[in-house]
């Protein structure tokens, strides 16, 4: 063996260690909005077509009114034909909810308003108050995340945003492709030069460059949330990279201030600090990087980034579940009130649901085991310890549980998650025949029949709690006759030309039928 040989092979071995040690990916969920489409208005019947449109009402005779361009007059459609139909507009951002988990696997949004020893009542924005039997419900998670005033929600104008464009977003050398992305895709070279555009309350990015800031209020306990949305149309795959600059004092660039510099992409997070030290700006990375896979959950996520100025500490959730917990060594490196975008990725990016509010302090609920039966109700702090016994009341935004050793009042505020006994309940086999499923904005889903939908106002009937009449916008999609089989994945088998097609008719507004393919059918 020479000498070379056995070099190569300690590089290998040394290679694979490093690999070994290194962190696994985290994997999120998918934001319900990225299996919808979220800002495309379609109907998607199940034998593959796509009519794109604007939806006019569900009438219980005439089924769905439709409005399709170049289509006169408006169609009706049968909803016996309907795989889903998914919605444009967007609700109105609203004070943090409590969660509510059903036994029947439904999720909804909240405030807990009664309960006792056989009812559950909430308050919605969304459908007023809602009576729930105590055995419908799992577990409630209060809205512990921010329970402080909003001092910024947005993108709804222009005014107060500082545009630009940046000269070196994306390096000297271009912008990195993240590992094992289809390289196919990518374009030919990374051209720099790209804007902000504000469309329909969203930031949409042209090009790489692409700047967008504005002064805003961070709390001493700040929770900085948004969405970003990489899809791209006509592409199979695209990617992102995106830098996040808080606590800025330089709204015209992203590396010349001081500030705390957040990088985003599908494959990993990182936070450094970046301060002004006699005229120059020095960069150190704050903790070390989180590695995240959202190369499979569409094209859409949710950042949440909890900031406490005194401590200098930084909690990342993505789409609810937490991937990084940094905390700054230094003094708090941030002089200023700014809040900046920048796109690093020359393919389009949107920023939308853009919301800063006071955060209370308590770490991330995390809710996967609340899936589990419990023989007791069960309150669990925000420290962790959990006091088990018989929940029997809540008032004055405190919850009342009844122990072996006495009865106990604990502030809401302190409460992470509830919840119920559940003994011998079984989730219900859901949904039935007659029923549809909608997926709502922010959080959660729900089984009901569908009654009718006009003026913005869905009728509905559900098992879980009667009847109630719910406004429109909180209605991302609605999924028909999932008893049925529909056809799954057709269009990842088309071809380029065949998919750029596909686009060019729906945004037409045609009916538009896919090629004759064996399809793979799915339930």
């Amino acid at each position: 063996m020479t000498r070379f040989t056995r070099i190569l092979i300690a590089h290998c071995l040394l290679a694979l260690a490093l690999q070994a040690a290194r962190k696994p990916m985290i994997t999120v969920p998918a934001m319900s909005m990225s299996k919808a489409g979220g800002n495309v208005e379609a109907v998607h019947m199940l034998n593959g077509d796509v009519i794109s449109g604007k939806f006019v009402k569900i009438d219980p005779e005439k089924g769905l009114i439709w409005e399709a361009a170049n289509i006169k007059p408006a169609l009706q459609i049968d909803p016996a034909g309907i795989d889903r139909v998914t919605f444009k507009w967007q609700s109105p951002a609203k004070a943090s909810q409590s969660r509510i988990l059903l036994n029947s696997g439904n999720e909804l949004t909240g405030q807990l308003e009664f309960v006792d020893a056989d009812k559950v009542v909430i308050n919605s924005w969304y459908a007023g108050r809602l009576e729930f039997k105590r055995t419908a419900i799992k577990a409630i998670i209060p809205a512990s995340v921010s329970n402080g005033r909003v001092t910024f929600s947005g993108p709804t104008a222009s005014a107060g945003w500082v545009f630009g464009t940046a000269k070196n977003a994306g390096g000297q050398k271009g912008i990195p492709v993240p590992q094992g992305f289809f390289q196919g895709a990518l374009p030919k070279k990374n051209v720099l030069g790209g804007k902000f555009q504000l469309k329909a309350n969203s930031l949409e990015s042209t090009g790489s460059g692409a700047m967008a800031g504005r002064k805003v209020e961070f709390p001493a306990k700040a929770m900085i949330e948004f969405d970003v949305d990489w899809s791209t149309p006509g592409r199979n795959s695209s990617y992102f990279s995106l830098n996040v600059n808080l606590f800025t004092d330089n709204l015209k660039s992203p590396h010349n201030g001081s500030s705390y510099a957040l990088k985003l992409s599908q494959t990993g997070a990182n936070l450094s600090h970046q301060r002004k030290q006699n005229g120059d700006v020095m960069a150190e990375r704050v903790g070390p990087n989180a590695r995240v896979n959202l190369t499979g959950i569409g094209s859409r996520a949710r950042f949440s980034l909890r900031a406490n100025k005194k401590t200098r500490s930084f909690i990342l959730s993505i789409n609810g579940v937490q991937v990084a917990n940094w905390k700054d060594k230094q003094p708090f490196a941030g002089k200023g009130d700014g809040l900046l975008f920048t796109s690093r990725s020359p393919y389009p990016v949107k920023i939308s649901n853009i919301r800063i509010s006071e955060w209370n302090g308590n770490l991330p609920v995390r809710y996967e085991n609340t899936l589990g039966l419990n023989k007791q109700d069960s309150v669990r702090l925000s420290n962790n310890d959990t006091i088990t016994g018989s929940v029997i009341g809540f008032r004055d935004n405190q919850v009342n549980i009844k122990t072996s050793f006495a009865e106990v009042n604990i502030p809401l505020t302190r409460v992470s998650i509830i919840q119920f006994a559940q003994g011998n309940v079984q989730a219900t086999k859901r949904p039935l025949k007659d029923m549809v499923n909608a997926k709502l904005r922010g959080h959660g889903s729900l089984d009901f029949k569908l009654k009718s939908w006009q003026d913005g106002k869905l009728k509905v009937e559900s098992p879980d709690f009667g009847a109630a009449t719910f406004d429109g916008s909180i209605v991302e999609s609605i999924t028909f006759n999932p008893h049925k089989k529909r056809i799954s994945g057709s269009n990842s088998t088309l071809s380029k030309k065949e998919q750029k097609k596909l686009l060019r008719n729906k945004e037409k507004g045609n009916i538009v039928p896919l090629p004759q393919r064996v399809p793979r059918l799915d339930k």
